[in-house]
């Protein structure tokens, strides 16, 4: 593969990738190669240039090829005919041709639960993503795709010193959203080290609707501009038209929506600090757990459990690399299972919505089997770096922002440490992120929040939720969408949003469900 860009470009423009806004005006005609008996005709999308860590052109005269050698915040999708392929970065435009086919019913309930289709797939028939790793190749012979593992950068600095590069990449003023939580301190720490002065953004929910502000931890040598940011207007669905190519989905669209607020506010380009924990993140299995794992002996969860009857258990356990908790799909009763040992496979992450029938669970349990092989052999292709920022693109997205994770030489950086230089088990506690806590040391930077990504996003959904739960009752009433199709009660999904404990279990599945109700309206 060819050495991956190092270049970082400053994104004015939202995406067509899952959960973006589509861009205004027609969609942009999409460029085509294809064999013929002389050789490979190709003509480019109209205005294309490259995307970071894409390239598209002729390695030989009668060759045209595809490939993606690093993550980005630009998707580019494809799709393969007879003997020819056609590309381009406006998902409309492989559908301008037909009207639209809306997704299976297994999908939109995964996408309800919040599992993201795997990074070459699309909910449009025979559409595909360009994948890193992913080569397609026009020749004499026809169409051909295949993976080839992309070779990485070679690490010229460490962590900070690369994010510091990659600022001096943008050749202009700049902003950066801050948060007061730890990647948010660590991007203006390298700021401040390569010499730059930008403004941090802080988005003050409170002060919006007459709350007194937020006051984040400061960082010194740096002016803090608190930007009024209004919740309901993140939040709410009724911007979702139904003419979007796949359902927006509030885990990627409401953080575009506030990076695009923050950016209004100061007419400059905004550098957010989104996947660098994903980015310098461990597994407690690599950490170091000592000669013979002595170091678990005090470290959470497993003396306060009640569940490892011994080090030999922890180990076993942690060899593993997943634990599956009891809950309503593991049909083994605990009682009956060995100590520590997991059961069944059940759902990850949040608990299912309530009100699915029993049709709706069997197509979400196909769905979700089918995404989940995906994701598996794709992140087992990817070096675990890679993977990383992989996974949390396809999850959050990029809100629209400069995100100096995805800079090849940052990714490389983090490459060449050892897993026990990002995490570490010490006085019983497992620290994780230790590049980034080690930049902030002596930047007197303190009471900086901890909280893990996608947290404000949780919190944020719950209040809107209970604010505007009376009308989205009545409008769930209104709207049986999913219901219509036979695999959910409404009216359980009703009785979740008048139950604040409930409520506060589900808040994204329920949110979830009301953009994808409210897209599913759209389309008809």
């Amino acid at each position: 593969m060819t050495e991956a860009r190092t270049e970082t470009k400053a994104k004015t423009e939202a995406t067509t990738g899952p959960g973006a806004r589509p861009p205004a005006g027609p969609p942009a005609l999409l460029g085509c190669a294809r064999a013929t008996r002389t050789g490979v005709d190709c003509a480019g999308p109209a205005g294309w240039t490259d995307p970071p860590g894409v390239r598209a052109g002729r390695p030989a005269p009668d060759v045209f090829e595809l490939s993606r050698d690093s993550p980005g915040d630009r998707p580019v999708y494809y799709r393969v005919g007879p003997g020819r392929v056609e590309w381009g970065e406006d998902l409309r435009a492989f559908r301008a041709d037909g009207s639209p086919r809306p997704p299976r019913t297994g999908q939109l309930l995964a996408l309800v639960h919040g599992t993201v289709p795997s990074p070459d797939t699309t909910l449009l028939p025979d559409v595909r993503r360009l994948a890193v790793g992913t080569v397609v190749r026009v020749d004499a012979a026809g169409v051909t795709v295949t993976r080839q593992r992309p070779e990485l950068a070679e690490p010229g600095t460490g962590p900070a010193e690369a994010v510091g590069r990659a600022l001096d990449g943008l050749k202009g003023e700049y902003a950066i959203a801050y948060s007061g939580g730890l990647a948010s301190a660590f991007v203006a720490a390298s700021a401040l080290a390569a010499g730059h002065r930008p403004v941090l953004l802080h988005a003050d929910f409170g002060g919006a609707r007459g709350g007194s502000p937020a006051v984040p931890s400061p960082v010194p040598g740096l002016e803090i501009r608190h930007v009024p940011v209004d919740p309901a207007r993140l939040f709410a669905h009724e911007p979702v038209s139904g003419r979007e190519p796949v359902p927006p989905l509030p885990d990627t669209e409401v953080p575009r929506r506030l990076m695009e607020r923050l950016s209004e506010s100061c007419g400059l380009p905004v550098v957010s600090g989104g996947l660098l924990k994903d980015l310098t993140s461990a597994r407690l299995p690599e950490a170091g757990t000592g000669y013979r794992g002595w170091r678990l002996l005090g470290c959470e969860p497993f003396h306060v459990t009640d569940t490892l009857r011994g080090l030999a258990e922890a180990r076993e356990l942690l060899g593993g690399n997943t634990v599956f908790p009891p809950g309503p799909y593991d049909r083994e009763p605990a009682a009956g299972r060995p100590p520590g040992r997991p059961g069944t496979p059940g759902w990850t992450g949040a608990t299912p919505l309530p009100g699915l029938t029993e049709e709706g669970e069997e197509a979400l349990a196909a769905s979700r089997r089918g995404m989940l092989a995906l994701w598996k052999g794709h992140l087992d292709f990817l070096d675990p770096v890679s993977g990383r920022v992989v996974a949390g693109v396809e999850e959050r997205g990029t809100g629209g922002a400069v995100l100096p994770a995805l800079d090849p030489q940052v990714i490389a950086a983090v490459a060449a440490l050892r897993p026990t230089k990002l995490g570490r088990i010490r006085r019983g506690v497992f620290h994780n992120h230790l590049p980034l806590e080690r930049a902030l040391r002596g930047r007197r930077t303190h009471g900086l929040c901890r909280a893990p990504a996608g947290h404000w996003l949780r919190r944020g959904a719950l209040a809107h939720l209970h604010r505007e739960r009376a009308r989205l009752h009545a409008w769930l009433e209104r709207d049986r969408a999913l219901a219509d199709l036979g695999v959910l009660d409404v009216d359980r999904v009703l009785a979740v949003l008048r139950d604040g404990r409930e409520l506060a279990d589900h808040a994204m599945p329920v949110l979830r469900l009301v953009w994808v109700c409210q897209w599913l309206r759209g389309t008809r």
